[in-house]
């Protein structure tokens, strides 16, 4: 069967010119129904996989926003141990603050990537 690449008409064999847009027709391929069902297979996989990556980073770095204080209270105990065990009170606040700081920046980095990534592959699929 031949077909017209332009409007898509089907004409029968001994047609060379299309009647409604004067294209140049060309033979339709033939579609094997396996084939096509192993390619909806394929893409609703590779969906479902980048959906579940990208969920996985959100989760993570919610995670770490959520816990930043934990975190940099226990990243301070590291430091204090590295420093034997006192430190100036000025100095310890300055270090709590920033390690707070790092996790919260990390958490909302993983976040909003992971976020927009879920955006992007479900808006992708529609």
């Amino acid at each position: 069967m031949l077909i017209c690449p332009n409007c898509k008409s089907e004409y029968q064999e001994g047609y060379a010119i299309c009647n409604d847009c004067e294209c140049e027709l060309i033979e339709k391929p033939e579609v094997d129904e396996e084939d096509m069902t192993v390619k909806k297979d394929s893409k609703i996989s590779q969906f479902i996989g980048k959906l579940l990556i990208f969920g996985v980073v959100f989760v993570i770095g919610f995670i770490i926003l959520m816990s930043s204080i934990n975190l940099g209270d226990h990243e301070m105990s590291n430091i204090m141990k590295a420093h034997g065990g006192s430190m100036d009170t000025n100095t310890y606040l300055i270090y709590l603050e920033q390690s707070i700081i790092k996790y919260r920046i990390l958490g909302s980095i993983l976040s909003l990537l992971g976020g927009i990534g879920i955006l992007t592959t479900t808006n992708s699929k529609s």
